[in-house]
């Protein structure tokens, strides 16, 4: 599903870093014509859809069709600074118009180029992030040159003058911002091009991290091949790019510091509006890590079941590549080998929808009707109109889902190519909350025009998705034919849940924990590897499956490290999610604490209008209001905390908790030994559970240690 709020400026500012980086290297793009039907045509590489994606990362952008440009509208921004004369409120009113209008053509040329892929539109899409990009330079000059800023008349305007000064690395001279482009570019170029050989056959080389490399790490149960993909993958992409990411380290503070903000770190804590927003993430992974804790003790028991005592120990942190995806994040792949109830299949309707003959159009039908009977508004024609619901014969697609705002306060699409299936039915609703959060704080000034802070927006779609899932909604839609009610079918249910976002929160805090600690300038280039291990071992309990060492750069395998895009509102959307999912089923009376027949992971809020009541009041203040302020108002929280998460859970916590206490597992992990070396010596050594299969460690030379090495290969 699509992250919105700030992964708008993100995902589109990582799109022109590549283009811009092009463009400037060569006045014209090197790209074949367009065919629609050859394989050969390449993607570009800033569009390639996130190899990564699920319903924590999902891609966002905003969108609308091209207007014919005036000759005023050419001129936009060049002209804003003639409005100014001293009074903020004026400034203000040619800020909205040009910005929003800047916004529009900007964003219909990004979805001219993602739902019709070719030369043209490809660079159609390049001019207009670019022009995009220089009006937001021209309106950061203009607030720093305006001399009686300081004397703005109310919070509001001040809000709103604050955050048109925010513009990130736009704000770098012309010089360093080509350098920054281009090491990015360079960086992501590493990321989309890196391949690797089969495990099995040696001369079957090229295989792609998608598909090929995220199939093997999600069905292989070959610990060496596991073990020779995570490794090559790594060696492929982070190792090549260290050096790289080092200097984008240097110039994004930089970045930072032209927007008044100490480093980068502190760029991406603004909008959390926090002054302790490390401690309070701190506060709140420490409220769910006692569920991680069963969680991570019943897995690791179940695979040493699989994989054996020898490999992993009953007290060690997991090997990272038997956890069926390549950086650990989710778990949900290895849900066949470790389920509680085996054969207790919980609900799927895809066959019932395909029975009743959906189609495309009628899910999102659904996903209206659902919104309606909130008490909100239907979908306008023109959404109808201009949305791609399926995917298209005619023209090569970005199918990644992806709802749009136009930034003209009517225009709203969504670009999805559907499948008629219990996913798509889900991901369908997902969508479209987005949609009615843009309708609803369509009428804020255009730089309030977001989330309440960057996890809102995927927060309150995947709250609409929990309701969506469950048993009750489906009959409700004649789906199913009665209510399932089994505890066996129950637990799996959110066992399964539980391997996607209790697995994910340990992993999304720790991308950003690291990555404010090198901002932050409290780690090192020559420390990178090894301080990724360590927050990797003491948040998430995994280690790697062999011995790494700083020659290493494995951060880098990860897509949101090279095209530095902020992590943490993914950590904070899948804890807020809960919260928000809590506060409408109290709304909707279909939850009540203590009441066990009335659970949490049961609640449908489905034609609750007190519910209702609640989502608009979340979305209509958009970031007007500091999140807090708007959570508190519509919910009675005023803090991020992992309270309904666990609630939510609960039914799954007792059970891991008792099946841990029946099988006498030890819950936790205890530190086994070194993970990382500044030694190149060390480094590519084999890990098994609780040990190193290391050789005598009295041999100095590296011939020595090579031959050793190949000898233990031989012999395994």
């Amino acid at each position: 599903m699509c992250d919105i709020s700030n992964a708008r400026k993100s995902f589109v500012w990582v799109i022109w870093v590549v283009l811009v980086a092009q463009s400037r290297a060569s006045p014209q793009l090197d790209l074949p014509q367009y065919e629609p039907n050859s394989a050969n045509y390449p993607q570009n590489p800033s569009f390639i859809p996130n190899p990564n994606y699920s319903p924590y990362n999902g891609v966002y952008a905003t969108q609308g069709t091209i207007p014919q440009q005036t000759p005023e509208a050419d001129r936009g921004y060049k002209d804003i600074g003639k409005a100014y004369r001293g009074d903020v409120r004026s400034l203000l009113q040619a800020l909205e118009l040009q910005a929003s209008q800047q916004c529009t053509n900007n964003v219909a040329a990004q979805w001219n180029f993602e739902t019709n892929v070719n030369q043209a539109t490809q660079l159609e899409a390049l001019q207009a992030q670019q022009t995009y990009s220089e009006f937001q330079h021209a309106v950061w000059e203009l607030l720093n040159h305006a001399g009686n800023l300081d004397n703005i008349p109310d919070s509001r305007t001040f809000r709103q003058i604050r955050y048109y000064s925010v513009i990130g690395p736009a704000a770098l001279t012309p010089d360093q911002l080509d350098r920054y482009n281009r090491l990015i570019n360079d960086m992501l170029a590493i990321y989309n091009t890196a391949s690797v050989c089969s495990f099995n056959d040696h001369f079957h080389c090229g295989l792609k991290l998608q598909p090929d490399l995220n199939k093997i790490m999600a069905k292989s149960r070959n610990w060496d091949e596991l073990q020779h993909v995570w490794t090559e993958w790594r060696r492929q992409t982070g190792q090549k790019m260290k050096d790289l990411y080092e200097q984008m380290v240097r110039l994004s503070n930089e970045a930072a510091n032209l927007n008044n903000f100490t480093t980068t770190a502190d760029y991406w804590s603004f909008p959390f509006e926090s002054p302790a927003l490390e401690l309070d993430l701190e506060d709140a992974w420490t409220e769910i890590k006692p569920l991680y804790e069963l969680l991570h003790a019943y897995v690791r028991r179940r695979l040493r079941e699989y994989y054996g005592p020898e490999r992993v120990s009953r007290q060690a942190p997991l090997p990272s590549h038997i956890l069926g995806n390549m950086w650990g994040q989710s778990w949900s792949n290895i849900f066949d080998i470790t389920q509680p109830y085996p054969g207790q299949n919980f609900l799927d309707v895809s066959p019932e929808m395909l029975k009743q003959g959906y189609t495309p159009i009628d899910v999102f039908r659904l996903a209206e009707d659902f919104f309606v009977s909130l008490n909100l508004s239907a979908m306008p024609l023109d959404f109808w109109q201009g949305s791609i619901f399926e995917e298209p014969r005619d023209r090569v697609v970005l199918c990644t889902p992806s709802a749009w705002d136009f930034c003209n306060r009517r225009d709203f699409r969504i670009k999805m190519c559907a499948n008629v299936n219990m996913k798509d039915l889900i991901t369908a609703h997902h969508e479209m909350a987005h949609i009615h959060y843009f309708m609803a704080y369509k009428n804020q000034p255009k730089v309030f025009r977001d989330g309440a802070n960057p996890a809102f927006h995927e927060a309150i779609g995947e709250a609409i998705g929990l309701s969506v899932g469950t048993p009750k909604h489906l009959q409700a839609l004649g789906l199913v034919p009665v209510s399932v009610e089994d505890t066996a079918v129950d637990i799996n249910y959110l066992y399964q849940m539980a391997l996607d976002k209790i697995a994910f929160l340990p992993f999304a805090f720790v991308m950003d924990k690291w990555r404010y600690d090198v901002f932050n300038s409290k780690v090192g280039k020559e420390e990178y590897n090894c301080h990724w291990h360590i927050l990797r071992e003491q948040y998430q309990g995994i280690k790697p499956p062999v011995l790494r060492s700083e020659i290493n750069f494995d951060p880098g395998s990860k897509y949101h490290i090279p095209a530095n895009i902020p992590y943490l509102r993914y950590f904070v959307s899948t804890l807020l999610q809960f919260q928000i999912y809590r506060a409408l089923c109290q709304a909707a009376g279909q939850y009540v604490p203590g009441d066990y027949t009335k659970p949490l992971h049961k609640c449908d809020i489905y034609r609750s209008k007190e519910a209702g009541n609640i989502l608009r009041q979340l979305m209509e203040k958009g970031s007007s209001q500091s999140w807090r302020d708007v959570l508190f108002q519509a919910t009675g929280d005023s803090r991020l905390d992992g309270s309904a998460l666990r609630e939510y859970f609960r039914p799954l916590e007792d059970w891991l908790r008792n099946e841990n206490l029946r099988t006498g597992e030890f819950v936790g992990w205890l530190y086994d030994g070194d993970y990382c070396k500044q030694s190149i010596e060390t480094a590519g050594l084999q890990v098994y559970g609780g040990f190193y299969n290391a050789c005598s460690q009295h041999f100095a030379s590296i011939f020595i240690l090579f031959v050793c090495l190949l000898v233990s290969r031989i012999t395994r």
